[in-house]
C-alpha cells in the first residue's frame, strides 16, 4: 500500500528514500513528493542539485512532473548539508512562490520539509537520525 502523507513526520520516510544515494553531506538537493487525491505518494523526483549552501529551483521544474503524472498535491523537500534544518529567508520566499504557482495550476503544495542529518552521525540512515523542519508547521504555508 502506498505511503499516505498526513503530517510532516509521515512524509519523512519518502523524503529520505528520495534522497538515498545523494551526497547530502556535500550538496543541497531539492525534490518533490507527488501525491494522489488521497495524499498517497505516487512518485518523487529530485528537481535541482546545488552546491553546499544553495540550490536553484524554478517552478517549471517543480510542476513538470506534477502535471505529467498527474497529481493532486505535492510536498516540497530539500536538505541542508550543514546539519541545521532551520529554513533560510530564501527557503521561505521560494515556498511561498511555489505555493502560489501551485494554486494557479490547481495543485496544492501541502508542505515544504527541510531535512538535515546531524554531522556527528555515522551509520545507517533512518528517520530517527535526521532533524527536520516543516514550513507548514511554522505557518509559512
Amino acid at each position: 500500500m502506498p505511503l499516505r502523507v498526513d503530517s510532516p513526520r509521515s512524509s519523512l520516510p519518502a523524503v529520505l528514500e528520495a534522497l538515498a544515494g545523494c551526497d547530502v553531506d556535500g550538496k543541497e538537493y531539492f525534490g518533490v513528493l507527488y501525491l494522489s487525491a488521497r495524499h498517497q505518494v505516487i512518485g518523487s523526483e529530485i528537481v535541482s542539485v546545488g552546491c553546499l549552501t544553495a540550490s536553484m529551483v524554478h517552478p517549471r521544474e517543480v510542476f513538470r512532473g506534477a502535471i505529467t503524472l498527474p497529481c493532486a498535491a505535492l510536498v516540497l523537500f530539500h536538505n541542508h548539508p550543514s546539519g541545521d534544518p532551520e529554513p533560510s529567508a530564501e527557503d521561505i520566499s521560494l515556498t511561498r512562490r511555489l505555493s502560489a504557482a501551485g494554486a494557479l495550476l490547481g495543485i496544492e503544495v501541502l508542505d515544504h520539509v527541510v531535512v538535515a542529518k546531524p554531522l556527528n552521525v555515522t551509520g545507517p540512515d533512518d528517520p530517527g537520525q535526521w532533524k527536520f523542519v516543516s514550513l507548514k508547521e511554522r505557518g509559512t504555508l
